[in-house]
């Protein structure tokens, strides 16, 4: 349910309470997950106030929980957040933002163990989109673990420049790096929560998330036609701490360290189509090969090479 609170040519507050979607900024913490993701759900209040070039957004909530059955879901008894985002457009030729996030979350599961989650995300964003494009963006984590204190970061630069001529090219590079844990034997965790990660991190098959991981990605992308586009790249990622493993998106260990060392996590050429025939219609083919790293192969005896194609379509109303 949303309510008008404030409705003038120069300022507008809604307040949103009940069931919602939340994203905000690059995605990178907040974003909805569509795709072949199960879309992401809060019960909370929200605020949203749009003056000028100004945004702010502030929020409490509970995730809700995705069940089998049919208008079953509930709020999440154990799991938390709230949040404040401040955007400010029209700066120059560039925008800023910066926010606050919390998270409160019982018995969550890291490669070092098991514990109560307490977490505060600072961050601050600097963007621009155009011909020359770019998006760097910083986040410092601090909190508690269990016994121990948490201190983690995630540092995030994207370049892209876009070409006149036949198919409009544009070529970018994205280099991502979040901190991992570096001592198993002490109680401080300083593995990176990326909270509600989008899910492209690594690819629609979304093999792998931002925590404890290095990512380097060049990009090509044409538009052989108005509404069709290819994208090709291929991404290369390392282990950010030999004492921790690889994670997904939603922050679960999917790779134990086992205390197995090397850095390389491996690499992933892809190919994605998108074909927009109207403005609420969209139809998407990505493909995936995967170069498993050696320590897959001998932390989870992981194949050397997997390969995915995923389709969908999205409809917007």
């Amino acid at each position: 349910m949303e309510f008008e609170i404030i409705q003038r040519p120069e300022v507008a507050v809604r307040l949103r309470v009940g069931r919602q979607e939340i994203e905000v900024g690059s995605g990178r913490m907040y974003a909805l997950r569509e795709g072949p993701n199960v879309p992401l759900s809060f019960d909370g209040v929200r605020a949203i106030a749009q003056t000028g070039a100004w945004r702010f957004d502030a929020w409490v909530a509970r995730p809700v929980t995705t069940t089998p059955g049919i208008f079953d879901d509930s709020s999440h008894r154990d799991f938390s957040v709230w949040g404040a985002y401040v955007m400010r457009t029209r700066l120059g030729h560039a925008s800023v933002d910066a926010y606050y996030l919390g998270w409160d979350r019982r018995n969550a599961s890291f490669d070092k163990g098991v514990a109560n989650e307490l977490r505060h995300t600072v961050g601050a964003r600097l963007w621009r989109n155009g011909l020359w494009a770019y998006d760097f963006e910083g986040m410092y984590q601090f909190g508690g673990f269990g016994a121990g204190n948490i201190h983690a970061w995630r540092v995030v630069a994207e370049a892209s420049r876009g070409f006149a001529g036949r198919w409009n090219p544009r070529v970018r590079i994205d280099f991502d790096v979040a901190s991992g844990d570096r001592n198993r034997s002490s109680p401080d965790l300083g593995t990176f929560n990326s909270f509600f990660q989008s899910g492209e991190y690594s690819g629609r098959a979304q093999l792998l998330g931002p925590s404890n991981s290095i990512r380097l990605e060049p990009t090509l992308t044409l538009a052989p036609r108005r509404n069709v586009s290819v994208s090709t790249g291929w991404g290369f990622y390392w282990r950010e701490s030999e004492q921790d493993g690889l994670y997904g998106i939603p922050g679960n260990l999917i790779v134990p360290s086992n205390g197995v060392p090397g850095h390389y996590e491996g690499s992933r050429p892809i190919v994605e189509v998108a074909w927009t025939p109207n403005p609420h219609l969209s139809v998407h083919l990505n493909y995936i090969f995967v170069f498993n790293g050696r320590f897959e192969e001998r932390s989870v005896h992981a194949t050397t090479t997997e390969s995915y194609i995923c389709p969908w379509i999205t409809y917007r109303f």
